[in-house]
């Protein structure tokens, strides 16, 4: 039954881009003032009806938290007071985010929320994502479990699209069954620039072409319509407007229909709630996002990012460990700062409005000398706080070797740099289960720069005053989880399982083959399960480069036409005439065994790049198949893709992709109206047939596309053509605020391994977290204890994902589980040395029950399907 909209409600608020339209440091000053300008306003207007009042809303809480702090005492209890009084809301979200945060990154983009509950004495019970074309599935348990009940989307569905209906309410049940009040909105701009409310000459005739429109629909349910509403002119981090302000009051006493009435979203929640709570649908799914697709137009840095979450939580596990051994001088402070910065990379602006149409203006290189200072700073920061926590837990171990003197060329290298006297290699393994691993010994650079860089992570022959390059030496390492080993350095490894030849190389697991007029892989036999799973699809064989471009003089509106005077803002264009060429020169060397692994170097040359190098390899005993492309980027500023294509050999295409951390099927686990032309991966695609299949672990792009390339597609459900992952590499596809070009060497890293049955998404998550994570390798320390330790001892085959991080607080380390089955556990944690005590507590690392030890000093902890639970351990 359709409704007669009486009421609209609008929401006053700036939708906070970091850049865009100002440079970033501006933006957070900018945020800042506007929030004393609303106040402002608020104040103004508080004699007024209650319809009538001013409202405000802090869309998200990272500038928001910024400016309390630096305000003082009476700025804060005046803010204070008015949210008391309802004038003034705060959204839960850190910022606007993209899916490329891991799970751990989403929980610390919370803790604000903790820092304005008990630092300022605010209430943040709702939660706004504005722009962005969708938002993690996780978000739907977590936001609850920290008391936000309420969540708008105000999608921008420029090169997007809202799930329908819309706009609409609806329940948003989680992975793990959490149930969220969930509105998707209109577009954030809609109140002032769509309606143009606040504006006389406009408002009456356009808000009455909406009005019309939704209630001519045969199903709209409601008597209300809700609205965001921004500056007239500065749309995005624009300031409040008091205009709007006087057209409400004006409007409303003037008798005029529907009646305006100022809101904000908790009390648009109460309204919600009271009137059609148990009447709205529920919905299960990852609100998969369209606008993942403009992180692969800056893919390297995209690729820095992505390994420094994984490096970030290996420097985390050293230093909970330790904190457990009484050793610590953890900067909490520095480490949030650190995951800020990761997310300040990851959050959704990503830099100017005219990055295309004036790419080398300073406007559009300053916003991006920024936003990519967030991955750099973020990136050698952890190096360093990885390099120091290493060092010290060493130091327990160990004792080291003998420094050298910078040698200025006047001494012969021997007395510069003494024979070093360890023969042992120290390896620290931060995942929680053993590892077998085939370690490279890092150059020896006898005390040299870096200090705030392990050697086995700075580029080989680059001596700085050091000793002189050294040849390539591996060693393997049998190292328990969350545990160290010292390996001997004396006893060479074996690989006698590895072997090359011509152009076919094989380990203990695979036998691989590259065509030589192709470089492409023609053949992956898996010895163990009998099968050849390297396949063909539109003639291309697995590795295979495509570079695409648009075969269209309109350029970038082939692909989508803006049009922001249509209700979507544009009008995406199916299946453009888009052209696909691969290399035109391919010379593939001989096999050869080299460093512990066969490999087989493919030099290419095609179109986008100078060149491009990729390396297919088989380690020594490992069921892996690497694909390493390097790719010397040309700058093109018209549109283009670059793809690497994975086409396999099975009876079917049942894919399951890694989103955010959780293991979703397409269309099953998504909402309606989503991207499924791309998907976001953290760490892994898989697709199989049911008997077998493959997982991929893409290692710096997280963009892939399923069943072939499916680019503006603009599917309504994937409907797979063949059982093939395409890593989109990157692209420039955006009109707006992306990267209009790339240039330089860009690595494309993969990891493959097959398996029987169907995907198993506890193994997968296993093999991706061990090609995500290196082990933390360590040279030239005397050793003066055991060979090897371990902190934390958790079950080898439990289906969960564990990490672990010093407490935020300073007591004791904090344990996150997170279950990857279908099926509830309980988890025994096995400390080294028996805690003192043992507490579950909430997301903010708050205590609650105390887990009792048995008597063995073994904690059991309950662990429900697909959620997170986080323990304190006090050692």
């Amino acid at each position: 039954m359709t409704e007669k909209i009486t009421t609209v409600y609008i929401s006053n608020h700036t939708h906070h881009d970091i850049g865009y339209n100002d440079y970033q440091d501006v933006c957070f000053q900018q945020h800042g003032e506007f929030v004393g300008q609303a106040l402002d306003l608020i104040e103004a207007t508080a004699d007024r009806a209650e319809p009538d009042r001013y409202r405000w809303v802090c869309e998200v809480t990272g500038p928001l938290v910024k400016h309390l702090r630096k305000a003082g005492p009476a700025e804060v209890e005046r803010f204070r007071y008015w949210q008391q009084q309802g004038a003034i809301d705060i959204g839960a979200m850190q910022y606007n985010l993209t899916p490329l945060l891991t799970p751990e990154q989403m929980y610390r983009s919370l803790y604000p929320v903790r820092v304005l509950r008990e630092e300022f004495g605010l209430s943040v019970e709702t939660a706004m994502q504005d722009d962005v074309n969708g938002i993690s599935w996780l978000f739907a348990d977590l936001l609850p479990q920290i008391g936000v009940d309420f969540l708008t989307l105000a999608i921008n569905q420029s090169r997007g699209r809202a799930p329908r209906p819309f706009p609409g309410g609806f329940w948003w049940e989680g992975p793990a069954g959490g149930k969220l009040l969930t509105w998707n909105g209109l577009h954030y701009l809609f109140g002032r620039s769509q309606a143009r409310l606040g504006d006389w000459r406009f408002a009456e005739e356009r808000l009455g072409e909406y009005l019309r429109r939704f209630e001519s629909a045969d199903d709209w349910p409601f008597d209300f319509l809700y609205c965001e509403s921004t500056h007239p002119m500065r749309v995005d981090n624009g300031p409040p407007d008091a205009r709007m302000a006087e057209f409400v009051a004006r409007w409303n006493a003037e008798g005029r229909e529907p009646r305006l009435e100022f809101s904000t979203p908790r009390r648009f929640r109460d309204h919600l709630t009271a009137h059609h709570a148990d009447t709205l649908p529920t919905w299960r799914g990852d609100w998969t996002d369209w606008w993942s697709d403009g992180v692969g137009s800056s893919a390297y840095e995209t690729g820095v990012n992505r390994a420094t979450h994984e490096l970030l939580s290996a420097a985390e596990t050293l230093g909970a460990w330790l904190r457990a051994e009484g050793r610590d001088d953890w900067d909490g402070d520095l480490v949030e700062r650190v995951y800020e910065s990761m997310t300040l990379y990851d959050e959704h602006t990503w830099g100017a409005f005219a990055s295309i149409d004036a790419p080398s203006s300073l406007f559009t290189r300053a916003q991006w000398n920024r936003k990519a200072g967030y991955a750099y700073e973020a990136a050698m920061r952890t190096h360093d706080v990885l390099a120091r926590s290493a060092r010290a837990l060493a130091a327990g171990r160990a004792e080291p070797d003998d420094e050298g003197v910078f040698n200025l060329g006047d001494l012969p290298t021997e007395q510069a740099y003494p024979p070093p006297r360890s023969t042992e290699l120290l390896v620290f393994n931060t995942l929680p289960f053993e590892r077998d691993v085939l370690v490279e010994l890092p150059e020896r650079r006898a005390g040299g720069a870096p200090a705030g860089m392990l050697e086995g992570f700075f580029p080989r022959d680059v001596p700085w005053g050091g000793p002189p390059a050294s040849d390539r030496r591996h060693v393997r390492a049998r190292v328990p989880g969350f545990g160290f080993a010292f390996t001997d350095l004396g006893t060479a490894p074996d690989l006698d399982d590895l072997r090359a030849e011509g152009n076919v190389i094989e380990n203990e697991w695979y036998r691989v083959e590259v065509d030589p007029a192709t470089g492409t892989v023609v053949s992956w036999f898996d010895k163990d399960l009998g099968h050849d799973f390297a396949g063909e699809h539109e003639g291309r064989h697995l590795g295979a480069y495509v570079y695409e471009t648009v075969d269209d003089e309109r350029g970038r509106d082939a692909l989508y036409l803006q049009d922001f005077a249509s209700y979507d803002f544009g009008y995406w264009q199916r299946h453009p005439p888009f052209e696909r060429t691969t290399a035109t020169t391919v010379r593939t060397g001989a096999a050869r065994v080299d460093s512990g692994r066969a490999v087989i170097e493919v030099l290419v040359h095609a179109p986008g790049v100078r060149s491009a190098r990729c390396e297919i390899s088989l380690l020594s005993r490992t069921r892996e198949l690497h694909v390493d492309w390097t790719l010397d980027k040309e700058e093109h500023t018209d549109p283009e893709s670059v793809y690497i294509v994975f086409p396999f050999r099975l009876d079917g295409a049942d894919f399951r992709v890694d989103l955010n951390g959780v293991a979703c099927t397409p269309n099953e686990d998504q909402l309606p109206g989503v991207s499924f032309d791309w998907y976001p991966v953290r760490r892994w695609a898989d697709v199989s047939d049911g008997r077998r299949g493959v997982t991929v672990v893409p290692l710096d792009a997280p963009l892939v596309q399923l069943g072939g390339i499916t680019t503006n597609a603009i599917a309504e459900r994937l409907e797979p053509e063949s059982p093939t992952i395409v890593s989109w590499a990157l692209n420039n596809h955006w009109m707006v605020n992306f990267k209009a070009s790339q240039n330089g060497e860009i690595p494309q890293r993969y990891r493959l391994t097959t398996h029987d049955g169907p995907c198993r998404p506890a193994a997968a998550d296993r093999f991706a977290a061990a090609a995500a994570t290196p082990p933390i390798v360590l040279r030239d320390h005397l050793r003066t204890g055991g060979a090897s330790g371990q902190l934390l001892a958790v079950p080898d085959d439990a289906e969960v994902e564990v990490t672990l991080k010093p407490a935020r607080d300073g007591d004791g380390i904090v344990v996150r589980l997170r279950g990857l089955g279908a099926e509830p556990l309980v988890l025994p944690l096995r400390l080294a040395t028996p805690p003192r005590s043992v507490h579950r507590t909430d997301l903010f690392e708050r205590d609650e029950e105390s887990i009792a030890c048995d008597e063995d000093g073994v904690a059991h902890v309950r662990i429900a399907p697909h959620a997170v639970t986080t323990v304190r351990v006090r050692p």
